[in-house]
């Protein structure tokens, strides 16, 4: 029997795969001095490309620090997810900055592990995997950015509800963090228009493993104590895919994102955005038992092959405290499931399929922004 998730929310994963774009909103800043990008995506597992809002506006100029917090409430048929992101950054130089995120969530939600098992409800929250950036402009005329985010595994991955005798470890979408690090590297380009701005945006995201000091997989004296323990599962300093030590896999992933920004009214600036992501390989769930010591991964019967996001916002263009507004419209295609016959088997996930057409309207976001400089 295999399981079925029901859950596609505000994943941690997905927290840890989809990287913050840094903006440049200060006044020197050359040709787009009014764009500024940010924020972090919430999204099931496999790679999805979360909800893929951005801040484009004025955003703010002036002072040492610059603050951004983004609070985003995702909900869907069967759960409901609040999150609270800070995001702080510095500019070195006039073309460089480096920003710190700082995820905090709470999530609520059914599960469901097998089918001839009832539903339950689950909840969870509090603090989830920090993220550093870093980004560049390039070129003689500014339009064009690099950037490089990385996410260090610092929030729980292994939540786990249920009796004392019998409990479980929730779904990927349910934890707080990934239990894994996370490099995500990315570029934009962007181009004026008369009353606007062409948002262009590309990025590729490799998860990763590392114990550098202990050489080992983090629950060798706890769940998998009693196993015959070999391989790189369970000693190793450092791999180089997205397998945590619990045994889910998150694939690598390639996103990118069209938006345009009007500004045609004064004081508010309106965005129409595009967004797209492609996991490349099939994720893997690991076994709701870890209590009883069973290293059980399989691919995720949930996993997505592909997923868009329609994004609308709308900045009010304070120079000192901007507010940004913004809804986002997922549509992924069907969960391919898994094969009855051989629940290991990543073919049925592999395929691409037409949209989830059950599920569009279905679940969205809505989000709340604030800017601030300070010093």
């Amino acid at each position: 029997m295999k399981k079925n998730y029901l859950i596609e929310g505000c994943s941690v994963v997905a927290l840890a795969a989809v990287a913050f774009y840094a903006g440049f909103n200060s006044p020197v800043t050359p040709a787009t001095p009014w764009q500024s990008i940010g924020g972090c995506g919430a999204g099931g597992s496999g790679g999805g490309s979360g909800d893929g809002i951005k801040w484009i506006g004025q955003g703010v100029s002036g002072g040492y620090l610059e603050a951004e917090v983004f609070t985003k409430y995702n909900v869907g048929q069967n759960f409901s997810a609040l999150s609270v992101t800070p995001h702080f950054s510095i500019k070195p130089t006039w073309d460089t900055k480096l920003g710190v995120s700082i995820p905090l969530m709470s999530h609520r939600g059914e599960v469901q592990y097998r089918s001839n098992q009832p539903p339950a409800d689950r909840s969870t929250g509090g603090f989830g995997d920090i993220s550093f950036d870093f980004s560049k402009t390039i070129g003689s005329g500014g339009a064009a950015s690099l950037s490089a985010s990385l996410t260090i595994p610092t929030g729980q991955y292994d939540i786990k509800r249920g009796t004392d005798g019998s409990k479980e470890i929730l779904p990927s979408s349910f934890q707080k963090g990934s239990g894994l690090y996370s490099l995500t590297l990315g570029w934009d380009y962007s181009r004026d228009t008369d009353k606007g701005i062409w948002l262009y945006s590309l990025s590729y995201t490799h998860p990763f493993a590392m114990h550098l000091f202990s050489g080992e997989n983090e629950f060798n004296d706890s769940y998998w104590s009693n196993l015959n323990k070999h391989g790189d599962r369970f000693k190793y300093r450092f791999k180089p895919y997205g397998e945590n030590d619990l045994g889910a896999f998150t694939p690598p992933s390639i996103g990118g994102s069209i938006a345009y920004g009007y500004r045609g009214r004064s004081g508010i600036v309106q965005s129409f955005g595009l967004n797209f992501s492609v996991p490349l390989g099939v994720a893997w769930i690991a076994s709701e038992k870890a209590d009883d010591g069973v290293y059980d991964p399989r691919p995720d019967p949930d996993h997505q092959a592909w997923s868009v996001s329609l994004v609308y916002g709308l900045e009010f263009s304070n120079p000192d405290f901007p507010v940004f507004l913004a809804f986002s419209l997922p549509i992924h295609d069907k969960a391919g499931g898994a094969d009855p016959m051989n629940e290991y088997s990543e073919k049925p996930m592999k395929k691409w399929n037409a949209p989830d057409w059950s599920d569009i309207g279905q679940q969205w976001t809505i989000a709340v922004g604030v800017k601030g400089s300070f010093f």
